[in-house]
């Protein structure tokens, strides 16, 4: 049980036991016996850290108990009744963002930290938990608090010979502020993959072998397979990691002409998924011949990234693709069934959905920050714009200061409670 505030340690030493009591040793552990309705209940561990040098910037306490279900929720019970509430979700970090420990960037990284479903999701997150991407974000701050500076000057003092030389400064630090703010944006789909999964949605006709692959991919039996055509009709899903990326599978009706309103619905909810994956798996089943339905899933790849996947490599080949090395799109033969060339496969998975580069080894994680980074560079390209139609400063100082504000967005400096209010909602009780 983790406690916060400026009674945590009354509360804490009111609930558990020990020689000498919680608090008067800092950073100690103490072993003592857990009280509950001044009986002792339990033996374990309590500890201080003495606010500002704690998690939340306040005092805060920390008891350790075994693992009875009973003896925890008394022990919450006893605290409650002495002036504890319960947390919300996320309120020990939100506390540590009020009291300046972390800033906003900081404290929604640990819940992507403790959400990473991969190695390298899990080290982006630790990179922005450990301050890096707010360090570049501060500097992305500096360049344009200079060139403000610099145009305000030029305000105060129109009079003097100094406007050329301040010019020339504040189109150098802008082009910086616009260089950096760009870089920053071009790592949020990189790192939006990184963090959520790459989605590879599974097409083909029916009976392709679409199901088969999936359980093959994911390691389990996820979808129904039978040797009965549309066996599948809604989207079915699943998550794995490969290499220490994350990837998302989806399974869905096989694309065919039908009258039945069941199979029409499973069919356009099977195009809608293809359009929104990183990449396609189109799916033929090598062992029957060529049909002009196999042609809808051919042109269906034309615009988008994926792969043709020739399944059923067990059994003898008569399919014959029409001009199929007139697609730009790799081609590989597989069997599903019997595992043979799906590491292949997912190397080339891989290979096909490269990574934007991250600044410094940092991305932007979030549609939040991305929308506040976009709205900066709107801000300094306006200013450049500006500066080279020699437009009034005031309109260039209106226009910095706004990109300035949201900046402040980004690290938190301003942000409104209910903003906050959805961000922390994410989290779990006790973080």
């Amino acid at each position: 049980m983790r406690l916060s505030g400026p009674s945590a340690i009354s509360i804490g030493r009111q609930v558990f036991l020990s020689h000498p009591p919680l608090g008067e040793r800092v950073r100690r552990v103490e072993f003592g016996k857990v009280i509950i309705e001044g009986r002792a209940m339990d033996t374990g561990l309590g500890w201080v850290l003495k606010g500002p040098r704690s998690y939340t910037g306040e005092d805060t306490v920390e008891i350790s108990c075994h693992g009875s279900i009973v003896v925890l929720e008394s022990l919450v019970q006893a605290a409650i009744s002495r002036g504890a509430s319960l947390a919300a979700p996320g309120e020990f970090t939100r506390r540590a963002f009020l009291h300046g420990r972390l800033d906003l960037l900081q404290a929604e990284a640990v819940i992507d930290l403790i959400q990473a479903g991969s190695q390298t999701s899990l080290e982006s997150a630790y990179g922005h938990v450990d301050g890096r991407l707010s360090q570049l974000v501060r500097e992305l701050k500096d360049l344009v608090v200079k060139a403000l500076s610099l145009v305000e000057i030029g305000l105060d003092f129109s009079e003097e010979d100094i406007d050329a030389i301040n010019r020339v400064l504040v189109v150098k630090h802008l082009r910086d502020a616009l260089g950096l703010a760009t870089r920053l944006i071009g790592t949020f789909e990189g790192n939006r993959r990184r963090r959520e999964g790459i989605s590879i949605a599974l097409f083909g006709r029916p009976n392709v072998g679409k199901s088969t692959l999936l359980n093959a991919l994911l390691g389990e039996e996820r979808a129904i397979v039978t040797p009965i055509p549309g066996t599948t009709r809604d989207v079915v899903e699943g998550k794995t990691v490969w290499n220490g990326v994350s990837v998302r599978l989806s399974d869905s009706a096989g694309i065919h002409s039908s009258d039945d309103p069941i199979e029409q619905e499973g069919v356009k909810r099977a195009l809608q998924t293809a359009r929104d994956a990183d990449l396609i798996l189109s799916i033929f089943d090598s062992s029957v011949e060529w049909h002009d339905e196999d042609g809808v899933i051919l042109e269906f790849l034309l615009e988008r990234p994926g792969l043709i996947v020739l399944n059923k490599a067990d059994l003898p080949k008569k399919i014959n693709i029409p001009c199929l090395g007139s697609y730009k799109h790799s081609s590989l033969d597989i069997s599903a069934l019997t595992g043979d060339g799906l590491s292949t496969l997912q190397d080339r998975i891989l290979e096909s959905v490269p990574f934007p580069s991250e600044k410094d080894g940092i991305g932007l994680s979030r549609q939040r920050h991305f929308d506040c980074l976009s709205r900066i560079v709107g801000n300094l390209e306006n200013g450049f714009g500006m500066v080279s139609s020699d437009a009034f400063d005031e309109c260039l100082v209106a226009e910095l200061q706004e990109g300035l504000r949201a900046i402040g967005e980004v690290l938190g400096e301003r942000v409104d409670d209910d903003i906050l209010d959805r961000i922390f909602s994410d989290f779990c009780i006790g973080k």
